[in-house]
Protein backbone atom coordinates (compact mmCIF):
# COMPACT_ATOMS: atom_id res chain seq x y z
CA UNK A 1 0.00 0.00 0.00
CA UNK A 2 1.35 3.64 -0.98
CA UNK A 3 2.13 5.75 1.53
CA UNK A 4 -0.22 8.47 2.53
CA UNK A 5 1.32 12.15 2.83
CA UNK A 6 1.57 14.25 5.56
CA UNK A 7 2.84 11.47 7.90
CA UNK A 8 5.49 9.21 8.49
CA UNK A 9 6.19 5.74 7.44
CA UNK A 10 8.53 3.58 9.16
CA UNK A 11 9.63 0.07 7.72
CA UNK A 12 11.92 -2.55 9.39
CA UNK A 13 13.73 -5.15 7.56
CA UNK A 14 16.55 -7.94 8.66
CA UNK A 15 20.05 -7.38 7.01
CA UNK A 16 20.38 -9.74 4.06
CA UNK A 17 23.64 -11.64 3.80
CA UNK A 18 26.06 -11.88 1.03
CA UNK A 19 23.94 -12.73 -2.41
CA UNK A 20 27.46 -13.82 -4.19
CA UNK A 21 28.00 -17.48 -4.31
CA UNK A 22 30.48 -18.49 -1.22
CA UNK A 23 33.68 -20.55 -2.57
CA UNK A 24 34.78 -23.01 0.01
CA UNK A 25 38.03 -21.62 0.36
CA UNK A 26 36.88 -18.30 1.11
CA UNK A 27 34.93 -19.49 4.25
CA UNK A 28 35.87 -18.29 7.83
CA UNK A 29 36.13 -20.17 11.05
CA UNK A 30 35.85 -17.80 13.67
CA UNK A 31 36.05 -18.24 17.72
CA UNK A 32 35.48 -16.17 19.99
CA UNK A 33 33.85 -14.85 23.95
CA UNK A 34 29.87 -14.23 23.71
CA UNK A 35 26.42 -15.21 24.91
CA UNK A 36 24.52 -17.63 23.95
CA UNK A 37 24.48 -21.31 23.08
CA UNK A 38 28.25 -23.31 22.78
CA UNK A 39 29.54 -26.89 21.93
CA UNK A 40 27.75 -26.17 18.38
CA UNK A 41 28.68 -25.19 15.34
CA UNK A 42 26.48 -21.56 14.14
CA UNK A 43 26.39 -20.71 10.78
CA UNK A 44 26.64 -17.44 10.19
CA UNK A 45 25.86 -14.98 6.72
CA UNK A 46 25.24 -11.74 8.38
CA UNK A 47 25.10 -9.87 11.66
CA UNK A 48 21.44 -10.61 11.61
CA UNK A 49 21.96 -14.28 12.22
CA UNK A 50 24.79 -13.13 15.09
CA UNK A 51 22.46 -11.07 17.05
CA UNK A 52 19.88 -13.91 16.62
CA UNK A 53 21.78 -16.43 18.26
CA UNK A 54 24.52 -14.84 20.35
CA UNK A 55 22.13 -11.36 21.06
CA UNK A 56 21.42 -10.04 24.54
CA UNK A 57 18.89 -7.94 25.64
CA UNK A 58 21.06 -4.56 26.70
CA UNK A 59 18.61 -0.97 28.02
CA UNK A 60 15.91 -2.41 26.55
CA UNK A 61 17.29 -3.45 23.21
CA UNK A 62 18.37 -6.53 21.58
CA UNK A 63 22.15 -6.40 20.32
CA UNK A 64 25.06 -8.34 19.61
CA UNK A 65 27.60 -6.35 20.63
CA UNK A 66 27.75 -5.98 24.36
CA UNK A 67 30.00 -5.80 27.75
CA UNK A 68 28.37 -7.94 30.30
CA UNK A 69 29.80 -8.87 33.57
CA UNK A 70 31.81 -11.79 32.17
CA UNK A 71 31.10 -11.93 29.09
CA UNK A 72 32.18 -9.72 26.28
CA UNK A 73 30.92 -10.13 22.68
CA UNK A 74 32.75 -6.83 21.37
CA UNK A 75 35.75 -7.93 19.81
CA UNK A 76 33.71 -11.07 18.19
CA UNK A 77 31.03 -9.27 16.76
CA UNK A 78 33.23 -6.13 15.39
CA UNK A 79 35.22 -8.29 13.76
CA UNK A 80 32.04 -10.21 12.06
CA UNK A 81 31.05 -6.58 11.04
CA UNK A 82 34.10 -5.79 9.14
CA UNK A 83 34.21 -9.33 7.84
CA UNK A 84 31.14 -8.89 6.04
CA UNK A 85 31.37 -5.27 5.30
CA UNK A 86 34.52 -6.07 3.59
CA UNK A 87 33.17 -8.87 1.23
CA UNK A 88 33.41 -12.09 3.51
CA UNK A 89 30.16 -14.33 2.92
CA UNK A 90 29.82 -17.63 4.93
CA UNK A 91 30.90 -17.43 8.26
CA UNK A 92 30.78 -20.55 11.03
CA UNK A 93 31.31 -19.64 14.80
CA UNK A 94 31.96 -21.33 17.61
CA UNK A 95 31.75 -19.98 21.27
CA UNK A 96 34.46 -20.43 23.92
CA UNK A 97 33.11 -20.95 27.21
CA UNK A 98 34.18 -22.08 30.60
CA UNK A 99 34.54 -25.72 30.29
CA UNK A 100 36.25 -25.89 34.15
CA UNK A 101 33.44 -23.62 36.07
CA UNK A 102 30.43 -21.84 35.24
CA UNK A 103 26.69 -23.53 35.25
CA UNK A 104 23.80 -23.92 32.42
CA UNK A 105 20.58 -22.99 33.52
CA UNK A 106 17.96 -25.32 33.54
CA UNK A 107 14.32 -25.73 33.93
CA UNK A 108 14.43 -26.83 37.09
CA UNK A 109 11.15 -28.63 38.30
CA UNK A 110 8.74 -26.50 36.13
CA UNK A 111 9.41 -29.00 33.07
CA UNK A 112 7.30 -31.56 34.26
CA UNK A 113 8.24 -35.02 32.84
CA UNK A 114 11.08 -33.57 30.64
CA UNK A 115 14.20 -31.06 32.09
CA UNK A 116 15.46 -28.47 29.82
CA UNK A 117 19.00 -27.57 29.89
CA UNK A 118 20.68 -24.94 27.97
CA UNK A 119 23.47 -25.74 24.99
CA UNK A 120 25.91 -23.49 27.17
CA UNK A 121 26.88 -22.08 30.09
CA UNK A 122 25.96 -18.47 31.76
CA UNK A 123 23.34 -16.58 32.53
CA UNK A 124 22.21 -15.81 28.71
CA UNK A 125 19.22 -18.82 28.67
CA UNK A 126 17.66 -17.31 32.39
CA UNK A 127 14.38 -16.85 31.46
CA UNK A 128 10.78 -15.50 33.71
CA UNK A 129 7.36 -14.59 32.91
CA UNK A 130 8.25 -10.77 33.80
CA UNK A 131 10.05 -10.31 30.29
CA UNK A 132 11.30 -11.68 27.16
CA UNK A 133 14.78 -11.96 27.70
CA UNK A 134 16.58 -15.63 27.79
CA UNK A 135 15.04 -19.09 26.48
CA UNK A 136 11.26 -20.39 26.77
CA UNK A 137 9.66 -22.96 25.62
CA UNK A 138 5.65 -22.56 25.08
CA UNK A 139 3.72 -25.00 24.20
CA UNK A 140 -0.26 -24.70 23.28
CA UNK A 141 -3.17 -27.13 22.97
CA UNK A 142 -5.86 -27.31 20.53
CA UNK A 143 -8.35 -29.66 19.68
CA UNK A 144 -7.85 -31.60 16.83
CA UNK A 145 -10.96 -34.72 15.56
CA UNK A 146 -11.63 -34.65 18.97
CA UNK A 147 -7.90 -35.33 20.79
CA UNK A 148 -5.57 -32.48 21.93
CA UNK A 149 -2.80 -31.77 20.11
CA UNK A 150 -0.18 -29.47 20.97
CA UNK A 151 1.70 -27.03 19.27
CA UNK A 152 5.17 -25.44 20.46
CA UNK A 153 8.09 -22.96 20.37
CA UNK A 154 11.21 -22.13 21.41
CA UNK A 155 11.98 -17.86 21.79
CA UNK A 156 15.37 -16.36 22.66
CA UNK A 157 15.00 -13.02 23.79
CA UNK A 158 11.57 -12.60 22.62
CA UNK A 159 12.29 -13.57 19.22
CA UNK A 160 10.87 -17.34 17.71
CA UNK A 161 13.61 -19.37 16.66
CA UNK A 162 12.27 -23.01 16.35
CA UNK A 163 8.50 -24.14 15.95
CA UNK A 164 6.46 -27.21 15.64
CA UNK A 165 2.99 -28.40 15.05
CA UNK A 166 1.09 -32.15 15.81
CA UNK A 167 2.69 -32.71 19.35
CA UNK A 168 0.84 -35.75 21.06
CA UNK A 169 3.02 -36.52 24.44
CA UNK A 170 5.73 -35.17 26.31
CA UNK A 171 7.99 -37.71 24.12
CA UNK A 172 6.72 -35.88 21.52
CA UNK A 173 8.43 -32.76 22.82
CA UNK A 174 11.70 -34.00 24.24
CA UNK A 175 11.93 -35.35 20.64
CA UNK A 176 11.32 -32.18 18.73
CA UNK A 177 13.56 -30.17 20.71
CA UNK A 178 16.16 -32.79 20.32
CA UNK A 179 15.62 -32.72 16.48
CA UNK A 180 16.86 -29.08 16.06
CA UNK A 181 19.82 -27.61 15.50
CA UNK A 182 21.46 -26.82 18.87
CA UNK A 183 21.31 -23.17 17.91
CA UNK A 184 17.85 -23.32 17.06
CA UNK A 185 16.45 -25.04 19.97
CA UNK A 186 19.42 -23.22 22.44
CA UNK A 187 18.13 -26.56 24.96
CA UNK A 188 18.66 -29.82 25.18
CA UNK A 189 15.89 -31.73 26.40
CA UNK A 190 15.68 -35.04 28.74
CA UNK A 191 12.87 -37.09 30.30
CA UNK A 192 12.68 -37.22 34.06
CA UNK A 193 10.00 -38.38 36.51
CA UNK A 194 7.47 -36.08 37.08
CA UNK A 195 3.87 -35.36 35.83
CA UNK A 196 2.86 -33.81 32.61
CA UNK A 197 2.17 -29.89 31.95
CA UNK A 198 0.84 -30.63 28.32
CA UNK A 199 -1.93 -28.29 28.65
CA UNK A 200 -5.13 -28.15 28.19
CA UNK A 201 -7.18 -27.45 24.66
CA UNK A 202 -6.91 -23.36 24.40
CA UNK A 203 -4.43 -22.89 26.52
CA UNK A 204 -0.23 -22.31 26.52
CA UNK A 205 1.89 -23.01 29.25
CA UNK A 206 5.59 -21.82 29.32
CA UNK A 207 8.91 -23.77 30.62
CA UNK A 208 11.59 -21.00 32.14
CA UNK A 209 14.69 -21.01 32.60
CA UNK A 210 17.19 -20.36 35.33
CA UNK A 211 19.94 -20.66 37.31
CA UNK A 212 22.79 -20.25 34.83
CA UNK A 213 26.11 -17.91 35.65
CA UNK A 214 28.46 -16.65 34.07
CA UNK A 215 32.75 -16.94 34.43
CA UNK A 216 35.05 -15.36 32.81
CA UNK A 217 36.68 -17.91 29.76
CA UNK A 218 40.29 -18.56 29.60
CA UNK A 219 42.97 -19.95 27.22
CA UNK A 220 42.25 -23.57 28.48
CA UNK A 221 38.70 -22.97 27.06
CA UNK A 222 39.63 -22.29 23.43
CA UNK A 223 40.79 -26.33 22.26
CA UNK A 224 37.11 -27.22 23.13
CA UNK A 225 35.49 -25.01 21.16
CA UNK A 226 38.01 -25.23 18.33
CA UNK A 227 37.33 -29.10 17.93
CA UNK A 228 33.68 -28.48 16.96
CA UNK A 229 35.34 -27.21 13.58
CA UNK A 230 35.72 -31.26 11.86
CA UNK A 231 36.75 -32.14 8.70
CA UNK A 232 33.17 -32.08 7.40
CA UNK A 233 32.87 -28.27 7.32
CA UNK A 234 35.57 -28.30 4.32
CA UNK A 235 38.63 -26.01 3.84
CA UNK A 236 39.05 -22.29 4.80
CA UNK A 237 40.29 -20.14 7.43
CA UNK A 238 40.30 -20.41 11.13
CA UNK A 239 40.86 -17.31 13.12
CA UNK A 240 40.51 -16.11 16.95
CA UNK A 241 40.22 -12.76 16.21
CA UNK A 242 41.75 -10.80 19.06
CA UNK A 243 43.48 -12.96 20.46
CA UNK A 244 47.65 -13.12 20.49
CA UNK A 245 47.70 -15.92 23.27
CA UNK A 246 51.15 -18.00 21.45
CA UNK A 247 49.18 -20.90 22.72
CA UNK A 248 45.98 -20.74 21.57
CA UNK A 249 47.55 -18.87 18.00
CA UNK A 250 50.09 -22.48 18.00
CA UNK A 251 46.59 -24.98 18.48
CA UNK A 252 45.28 -22.63 15.41
CA UNK A 253 48.00 -23.57 12.99
CA UNK A 254 48.06 -27.04 14.36
CA UNK A 255 44.58 -27.31 13.23
CA UNK A 256 44.78 -25.78 10.41
CA UNK A 257 47.48 -28.45 9.27
CA UNK A 258 44.94 -31.49 10.50
CA UNK A 259 42.14 -30.26 8.73
CA UNK A 260 43.54 -28.35 5.41
CA UNK A 261 42.75 -24.90 6.45
CA UNK A 262 44.59 -21.75 7.24
CA UNK A 263 44.96 -20.10 10.15
CA UNK A 264 44.98 -16.52 10.65
CA UNK A 265 46.34 -15.23 13.38
CA UNK A 266 46.37 -11.38 14.59
CA UNK A 267 49.56 -9.35 15.89
CA UNK A 268 50.15 -8.05 18.99
CA UNK A 269 48.88 -4.29 18.68
CA UNK A 270 52.08 -2.38 19.26
CA UNK A 271 53.73 0.11 17.74
CA UNK A 272 56.98 -1.55 18.55
CA UNK A 273 58.11 -3.82 15.54
CA UNK A 274 60.86 -6.01 17.62
CA UNK A 275 57.39 -7.30 19.87
CA UNK A 276 55.34 -8.21 16.74
CA UNK A 277 58.82 -10.18 14.86
CA UNK A 278 59.47 -11.99 18.29
CA UNK A 279 55.72 -12.92 18.31
CA UNK A 280 56.03 -14.34 14.89
CA UNK A 281 59.70 -15.94 15.47
CA UNK A 282 58.08 -17.99 18.32
CA UNK A 283 55.17 -19.21 16.67
CA UNK A 284 56.91 -20.01 13.14
CA UNK A 285 59.26 -22.66 15.96
CA UNK A 286 56.15 -23.70 18.14
CA UNK A 287 53.73 -25.03 15.15
CA UNK A 288 54.42 -28.13 14.16
CA UNK A 289 54.44 -26.62 10.54
CA UNK A 290 54.24 -23.14 10.40
CA UNK A 291 53.00 -22.82 7.11
CA UNK A 292 49.71 -22.94 7.43
CA UNK A 293 49.41 -19.66 9.21
CA UNK A 294 49.90 -16.18 8.59
CA UNK A 295 50.01 -12.84 11.60
CA UNK A 296 48.54 -10.00 10.41
CA UNK A 297 48.80 -6.20 11.74
CA UNK A 298 48.12 -3.80 13.07
CA UNK A 299 44.68 -3.91 14.12
CA UNK A 300 42.13 -1.88 12.38
CA UNK A 301 40.03 1.20 13.10
CA UNK A 302 36.48 1.62 11.81
CA UNK A 303 33.40 3.08 12.05
CA UNK A 304 31.29 3.39 15.22
CA UNK A 305 28.27 1.85 16.69
CA UNK A 306 25.86 2.77 18.93
CA UNK A 307 27.10 1.42 22.39
CA UNK A 308 24.32 -0.68 24.32
CA UNK A 309 27.16 -1.12 27.22
CA UNK A 310 24.77 0.40 30.48
CA UNK A 311 27.72 1.65 32.43
CA UNK A 312 28.80 3.63 29.02
CA UNK A 313 28.44 6.96 29.66
CA UNK A 314 28.04 7.79 25.78
CA UNK A 315 25.66 6.48 23.63
CA UNK A 316 27.75 6.49 20.86
CA UNK A 317 31.36 4.37 20.01
CA UNK A 318 32.95 6.90 17.46
CA UNK A 319 35.13 4.54 16.48
CA UNK A 320 36.02 0.79 16.92
CA UNK A 321 39.69 -0.65 17.17
CA UNK A 322 39.15 -4.07 15.48
CA UNK A 323 41.33 -7.66 15.08
CA UNK A 324 42.86 -7.26 11.46
CA UNK A 325 42.60 -11.36 10.36
CA UNK A 326 38.53 -10.34 10.25
CA UNK A 327 40.06 -7.86 7.44
CA UNK A 328 42.11 -10.61 6.09
CA UNK A 329 39.26 -13.45 6.09
CA UNK A 330 36.92 -11.26 4.42
CA UNK A 331 39.45 -10.28 1.32
CA UNK A 332 40.58 -14.22 0.46
CA UNK A 333 36.78 -14.62 0.65
CA UNK A 334 35.95 -11.59 -1.92
CA UNK A 335 38.63 -13.05 -3.96
CA UNK A 336 37.88 -16.63 -4.26
CA UNK A 337 34.70 -16.11 -5.86
CA UNK A 338 36.51 -14.98 -9.28
CA UNK A 339 39.83 -16.60 -8.88
CA UNK A 340 41.46 -19.20 -7.41
CA UNK A 341 43.29 -18.88 -4.05
CA UNK A 342 46.31 -18.91 -5.75
CA UNK A 343 45.70 -15.28 -6.42
CA UNK A 344 46.48 -12.99 -4.02
CA UNK A 345 43.89 -11.24 -1.45
CA UNK A 346 46.34 -8.03 -1.08
CA UNK A 347 47.57 -4.85 -2.64
CA UNK A 348 45.51 -1.92 -4.33
CA UNK A 349 43.74 -4.53 -6.83
CA UNK A 350 42.62 -7.39 -4.25
CA UNK A 351 43.07 -6.20 -1.24
CA UNK A 352 42.04 -2.59 -0.85
CA UNK A 353 39.35 -1.68 2.10
CA UNK A 354 36.31 -0.08 1.54
CA UNK A 355 34.52 -0.38 5.28
CA UNK A 356 38.02 -0.23 7.37
CA UNK A 357 39.02 3.92 8.09
CA UNK A 358 42.38 3.44 9.22
CA UNK A 359 45.37 1.52 11.10
CA UNK A 360 45.77 2.12 14.70
CA UNK A 361 49.62 1.84 14.21
CA UNK A 362 52.26 2.59 11.04
CA UNK A 363 56.01 1.56 10.92
CA UNK A 364 59.04 2.64 9.28
CA UNK A 365 59.76 1.55 6.33
CA UNK A 366 62.72 -1.42 7.33
CA UNK A 367 60.44 -2.62 10.23
CA UNK A 368 57.94 -3.08 6.74
CA UNK A 369 60.63 -4.77 5.21
CA UNK A 370 61.35 -6.85 8.50
CA UNK A 371 57.75 -7.71 9.46
CA UNK A 372 57.31 -8.87 5.71
CA UNK A 373 60.07 -11.55 5.88
CA UNK A 374 58.65 -12.80 9.12
CA UNK A 375 55.79 -13.87 7.53
CA UNK A 376 53.50 -10.87 8.91
CA UNK A 377 51.26 -9.22 6.88
CA UNK A 378 50.74 -5.67 7.65
CA UNK A 379 47.59 -3.64 6.14
CA UNK A 380 48.86 -0.33 5.54
CA UNK A 381 47.77 3.03 3.52
CA UNK A 382 49.29 2.49 -0.10
CA UNK A 383 51.03 5.43 -1.05
CA UNK A 384 50.28 5.73 -4.64
CA UNK A 385 46.55 5.19 -3.61
CA UNK A 386 45.94 6.93 -0.10
CA UNK A 387 43.94 4.17 0.00
CA UNK A 388 43.83 1.45 2.92
CA UNK A 389 44.95 -1.97 1.59
CA UNK A 390 46.62 -5.51 2.84
CA UNK A 391 49.50 -4.96 1.77
CA UNK A 392 51.44 -8.44 2.52
CA UNK A 393 50.62 -12.28 1.97
CA UNK A 394 53.37 -13.95 3.19
CA UNK A 395 52.96 -17.35 5.41
CA UNK A 396 54.80 -17.88 8.45
CA UNK A 397 56.70 -20.87 7.26
CA UNK A 398 60.24 -21.81 8.07
CA UNK A 399 60.37 -23.74 4.80
CA UNK A 400 61.34 -20.93 1.95
CA UNK A 401 59.38 -23.19 -0.38
CA UNK A 402 55.99 -21.85 1.28
CA UNK A 403 56.89 -18.32 2.09
CA UNK A 404 54.31 -17.38 0.02
CA UNK A 405 50.84 -17.23 1.13
CA UNK A 406 49.17 -17.89 -2.00
CA UNK A 407 50.54 -20.68 -2.63
CA UNK A 408 49.67 -21.71 0.87
CA UNK A 409 45.88 -21.26 0.22
CA UNK A 410 45.86 -22.50 -3.39
CA UNK A 411 47.87 -26.04 -1.52
CA UNK A 412 44.40 -26.25 0.33
CA UNK A 413 42.59 -25.95 -3.00
CA UNK A 414 44.06 -28.42 -4.86
CA UNK A 415 43.98 -30.18 -1.91
CA UNK A 416 40.01 -29.95 -1.83
CA UNK A 417 39.76 -30.43 -5.77
CA UNK A 418 41.72 -33.69 -6.14
CA UNK A 419 40.09 -34.98 -2.92
CA UNK A 420 37.04 -34.43 -4.15
CA UNK A 421 37.60 -36.04 -7.68
CA UNK A 422 39.52 -39.33 -6.19
CA UNK A 423 36.22 -39.70 -4.11
CA UNK A 424 34.23 -40.57 -7.23
CA UNK A 425 36.86 -43.57 -7.82
CA UNK A 426 36.24 -45.46 -4.25
CA UNK A 427 34.84 -48.99 -4.98
CA UNK A 428 35.67 -48.37 -8.10
CA UNK A 429 36.55 -51.49 -10.38
CA UNK A 430 40.46 -51.85 -11.21
CA UNK A 431 40.10 -53.67 -14.94
CA UNK A 432 43.47 -55.20 -16.04
CA UNK A 433 43.82 -53.22 -19.23
CA UNK A 434 44.66 -50.00 -17.07
CA UNK A 435 41.22 -48.12 -18.08
CA UNK A 436 40.73 -47.34 -14.65
CA UNK A 437 43.89 -45.49 -14.02
CA UNK A 438 43.50 -43.98 -17.16
CA UNK A 439 40.85 -42.36 -16.41
CA UNK A 440 41.64 -41.22 -13.21
CA UNK A 441 44.88 -39.23 -14.65
CA UNK A 442 42.04 -37.64 -17.09
CA UNK A 443 40.42 -36.54 -14.67
CA UNK A 444 43.11 -35.10 -12.54
CA UNK A 445 44.48 -33.56 -15.34
CA UNK A 446 41.40 -31.61 -16.38
CA UNK A 447 41.54 -29.74 -13.65
CA UNK A 448 45.09 -29.26 -13.18
CA UNK A 449 44.31 -27.46 -16.89
CA UNK A 450 41.65 -25.48 -16.05
CA UNK A 451 44.10 -24.28 -13.28
CA UNK A 452 46.93 -23.59 -15.62
CA UNK A 453 44.09 -21.81 -18.07
CA UNK A 454 43.94 -19.47 -14.94
CA UNK A 455 47.13 -18.94 -14.30
CA UNK A 456 47.39 -20.60 -11.35
CA UNK A 457 50.14 -23.23 -12.32
CA UNK A 458 53.15 -21.97 -14.23
CA UNK A 459 54.68 -22.84 -17.36
CA UNK A 460 54.26 -22.06 -20.92
CA UNK A 461 52.67 -25.11 -21.67
CA UNK A 462 50.66 -27.35 -19.52
CA UNK A 463 52.98 -29.97 -19.70
CA UNK A 464 55.66 -27.51 -18.39
CA UNK A 465 53.46 -26.73 -15.66
CA UNK A 466 52.27 -30.22 -14.72
CA UNK A 467 52.55 -33.79 -14.62
CA UNK A 468 50.33 -37.09 -13.81
CA UNK A 469 51.00 -40.37 -13.78
CA UNK A 470 49.09 -43.52 -12.87
CA UNK A 471 51.06 -45.74 -14.60
CA UNK A 472 52.82 -49.39 -13.75
CA UNK A 473 55.20 -46.94 -11.57
CA UNK A 474 52.79 -45.89 -8.89
CA UNK A 475 50.18 -48.82 -9.47
CA UNK A 476 51.90 -52.04 -8.94
CA UNK A 477 50.69 -55.80 -8.87
CA UNK A 478 51.50 -54.79 -5.14
CA UNK A 479 49.34 -52.12 -4.49
CA UNK A 480 46.64 -53.18 -7.42
CA UNK A 481 46.06 -56.96 -5.02
CA UNK A 482 45.92 -54.25 -2.29
CA UNK A 483 42.74 -52.52 -3.56
CA UNK A 484 44.38 -49.18 -3.88
CA UNK A 485 44.59 -46.35 -7.06
CA UNK A 486 47.38 -44.09 -7.18
CA UNK A 487 48.35 -40.82 -8.86
CA UNK A 488 51.31 -39.05 -8.47
CA UNK A 489 50.67 -35.58 -9.41
CA UNK A 490 53.62 -33.10 -10.11
CA UNK A 491 52.73 -29.34 -10.54
CA UNK A 492 54.43 -26.01 -10.16
CA UNK A 493 52.62 -23.04 -8.51
CA UNK A 494 52.86 -19.72 -9.69
CA UNK A 495 54.41 -17.13 -7.55
CA UNK A 496 53.28 -13.38 -7.43
CA UNK A 497 55.11 -10.40 -7.97
CA UNK A 498 56.25 -8.79 -4.19
CA UNK A 499 58.16 -5.92 -5.58
CA UNK A 500 57.97 -4.34 -8.79
CA UNK A 501 60.62 -1.71 -10.34
CA UNK A 502 60.61 0.48 -13.18
CA UNK A 503 63.39 2.16 -14.53
CA UNK A 504 63.28 5.09 -16.53
CA UNK A 505 65.64 6.22 -18.58
CA UNK A 506 65.04 10.22 -20.29
CA UNK A 507 66.44 10.77 -23.84
CA UNK A 508 67.39 14.12 -25.34
CA UNK A 509 64.81 15.27 -27.77
CA UNK A 510 66.93 14.91 -31.02
CA UNK A 511 68.06 11.67 -30.07
CA UNK A 512 66.51 7.93 -31.39
CA UNK A 513 65.09 5.95 -29.08
CA UNK A 514 66.34 2.06 -28.82
CA UNK A 515 64.38 -0.35 -30.34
Amino acid sequence: MANQAPGVSINVTAASPNTSPNSATGTWFVLGTCAGPAGVVVPIQSMNDFTNVFGQIVNGTITGRYSLANVDSTLLYDALDVYFKEGGIQAFVSRVQPTASGVAATSGTTGGKFLLTANGKGTWANSSNSGVAGVILNITGATVNGATIYSANITYNGQVSASVSGLATDSDVINWVNSLPGYLSFVTASSISGSTILPSAGSTVSVYMTGGTDIATTNADVPAALALFNANYGPGQISFPGSTDATTQQDLLNHALAFNRVALVDAPNTATASTILSAASTLSYAATDASYGAMFGPWLTVPGVVNTNPSATSGIVFSRTVAPSAFAAAKMAQNDVGNDANVPAAGALNGAANYVSGVSQTYAQTDLANLNAAGVNVVRVVPSTGGIALYGYRSLAVDPRWKFLNNVRFRMQVVTDLDAIAEGYVFQEIDGKGHIFAKLAGSIAGKLQNYWLRGSLYGATPNDAFGVNTGTQVNTPATIAAGQINAQVNLKMSPFGEFVTINVVKYAPNASLPQ
